[in-house]
């Protein structure tokens, strides 16, 4: 799978995007030697520190330790690493042939193993009952097969296993406030866009037009029937900054935000055992 040809329309899209804009880059590595550690450490910095805090409070790396873990979507590898670090024996699959060789870069110039794989998580090439923990972060809402790669997590996990997954919240202040009020009606781009083409602006370097990669939104109920063949379910809601309200950000104190997360969160946040 090293390009778009043959692919769902979609999945042409996902791939376009993230060829041309992988996941994590941003302008503050201007001044940064290209795929060195410090490039990588300062996308993993700027993920942990400055745009998502929440995720090193929410999301278990530790407690991968000595796990067999499969991470759907694997990016440029910052979260793959970070459980390799905490001690998992870490895969990864993604559709992207940049972020392929990214991630690779990734763990070839930080000395830790890693088996990569590109491929289409509909259709995982491993076998049943493979893996402790499948992550997937920010991933499945991007393909029109969210609820096969959901199936196809169920299968590679050991009975017992661990699927870790966010998407992104329909019900949240950055999707209703951000996206749907001030640029989808006061800045008009949801009527020349369109509902789908605005979402897709969501991602750096999409413009809703030539590169429209697929974005969805999810209710905490609509989760839980994704993840109905799983024997627990726990879903939780991430990710809120004042920034998410645009220009109605100054009415709300930073304080509030942490208050304020439950019910404005951007992501939802699931863990389900198999």
């Amino acid at each position: 799978m090293s390009n778009e040809k043959g692919l769902d329309p979609a999945k042409q899209q996902t791939q376009r995007q993230w060829n041309l804009t992988p996941c994590g880059t941003g302008d503050f590595l201007r001044d940064i030697e290209p795929e060195s550690v410090a490039y990588f450490d300062a996308i993993r910095y700027q993920r942990y520190q400055v745009t998502d805090p929440w995720m090193l409070q929410k999301v278990p790396f530790a407690a991968a330790a000595g796990k067999r873990l499969l991470e759907i979507g694997h990016g440029i590898g910052s979260d793959l690493l970070t459980f390799a670090e905490a001690g998992a024996e870490v895969h990864g699959v993604d559709i992207t042939p940049e972020h392929h060789r990214l991630a690779q870069r990734n763990f070839a110039v930080h000395g830790m193993p890693v088996d990569l794989r590109l491929g289409d998580a509909a259709n995982l090439d491993y076998p049943s009952d493979h893996f402790d923990v499948v992550y997937s972060h920010g991933v499945l809402h991007h393909t029109p097969d969210t609820m096969r790669c959901i199936g196809e997590a169920y299968r590679v996990l050991k009975p017992g296993g661990l699927l870790i997954m966010s998407v992104y919240r329909r019900f949240s202040a950055f999707h209703l406030v951000a996206k749907l009020l001030v640029d989808g009606v006061r800045r008009r781009r949801l009527f020349t866009l369109g509902y789908d083409g605005l979402m897709a602006t969501v991602e750096r370097g999409a413009d809703g037009r030539t590169i429209k990669p697929l974005v969805k939104t999810y209710t905490g109920r609509q989760v839980r029937g994704l993840l109905k063949d799983f024997s627990s379910v726990e879903v939780s809601v991430a990710h809120f900054s004042r920034d998410h309200l645009s220009v109605l950000a100054p009415l709300l104190p930073r304080s509030m935000e942490k208050l304020l997360e439950p019910a404005l969160g951007w992501y939802l946040l699931a863990f389900a055992t198999k």
